[in-house]
């Protein structure tokens, strides 16, 4: 049987919340930079003129609005995402337990374990629009978004004053940092930074993978069964020693028990551990499996051959298919990156810095394309789209 989530599912489920909180980043550039506009010749903006800008500071009304917005639809949209995942998962399970020939229970999994799971996923992704903001100053400093404006003129100002370089260009400075850093979530207790995107693609995971788990872990009580079946997906991370090695043990069965007919869930995986199964950015879940009524989704000689035709060969460089995976994923990301500094230079009026920008993202979207179909892996638009 294949799983309740195909590791492609399970990867692409968040991408419509991430696309959310990049339209709500864009927003914000977008507001804060084209209040930085002057008339007139910009050579000859004086630190009067600057002055004159701060005085009339910027309505944060639209930027809360705009946060207050994104907060609302996304709870709503992650809501709908989660009830999706409990029905997924309790049609997946009722097959199973059918087919061991018990009768399913009226639900798997109590009301208040899904409850929990999703309050839990809700409080986080509820979290990042209260504890965003731009970090500048090569990360010294946090700024919430309604700081953003006036950090940018002061800069602006000094730099004016100091005769060093125009408006323009200090504007272009502040620009700049403010579209290089987009949105970022910070963590004050780890120092770990991430933009606000990639934190909401966590917090939807982790919360489906909760389910999922949760599912998992019931039904097998249910069945009586030690043993789980673990997915498999092309590109899997084949680097690392021991569980670290994703592709190594993919698509297998293995036992909660030691000693027993199949490996250790535990020692072979590394179920439990950040850099195992279920961990940190894997995209692999187990199933309940129930020996002698069930049959594994991949034989051995299929998991050899998983990745064939996915390696490639791409301007006199060799790379395995989870190489590929990863060179698109930075592609992906420095074109995210690119179109934060389009938005941000149209809004603040310069074109020609905006045109440069826009060429670049042209001719990365050619060497993503190409590169995407050399190594046979389906293009993935969706991560760098953002509408607003």
């Amino acid at each position: 049987m294949k799983y309740p989530f195909s590791p492609e599912v399970l990867d692409a489920l968040p991408e419509e919340l991430a696309e959310l909180f990049r339209s709500l980043e864009a927003t914000l550039l977008d507001e804060i930079c084209s209040r930085l506009k002057l008339a007139g010749e910009l050579n000859e903006v004086t630190v009067q003129d600057i002055r004159a800008l701060r005085s009339h500071g910027i309505d944060l009304k639209e930027i809360e609005k705009a946060i207050q917005r994104t907060a609302n639809i996304s709870q709503r949209d992650l809501k709908k995402l989660l009830d999706g995942a409990v029905e997924r998962n309790q049609e997946y399970y009722k097959e199973v337990i059918d087919l061991a020939g018990l009768t399913a229970p009226e639900t798997l999994v109590s009301a208040t374990d899904i409850v929990a799971i999703m309050a839990q996923a809700q409080r986080e992704v509820g979290n990042l629009t209260r504890s965003m903001g731009f970090l500048v100053d090569n990360g010294r400093t946090m700024l919430a978004p309604g700081r953003a404006y006036q950090w940018a003129l002061d800069n602006a100002e000094m730099q004016v004053m100091s005769g060093a370089v125009s408006y323009n260009q200090a504007i272009k400075n502040a620009v700049k940092q403010l579209a290089d850093s987009g949105i970022k979530i910070v963590d004050y207790e780890s120092g770990h930074r991430d933009q606000i995107d990639v934190a909401a693609r966590r917090a939807v995971m982790t919360g489906v993978s909760q389910l999922c788990s949760k599912y998992t872990e019931q039904s097998a009580e249910y069945l009586e069964t030690p043993y789980f079946e673990v997915s498999a997906h092309i590109g899997a991370r084949d680097t690392g020693v021991g569980w670290q090695n994703h592709k190594e043990w993919q698509g297998r069965v293995y036992s909660v028990r030691i000693g027993d007919k199949y490996p250790s869930i535990y020692e072979v995986c590394g179920l439990g551990y950040v850099d195992g199964l279920e961990g940190a950015n894997c995209r692999h879940i187990r199933t309940a499996f129930v020996d002698g009524v069930m049959e594994r989704t991949y034989t051995d000689g299929e998991l050899a051959h998983i990745d064939d035709g996915h390696d490639v060969d791409f301007e006199g460089k060799h790379y395995t298919a989870y190489e590929a995976t990863q060179v698109q994923r930075r592609i992906e990301r420095t074109i995210r990156k690119l179109k934060r500094e389009q938005t941000a230079y149209k809004a603040a009026g310069l074109e020609e810095d905006a045109q440069a920008v826009t060429a670049r993202i042209r001719r990365l979207n050619k060497e993503y394309k190409a590169f995407s179909e050399a190594a046979g892996l389906p293009l993935q638009r969706e991560r760098m789209k953002v509408a607003y």
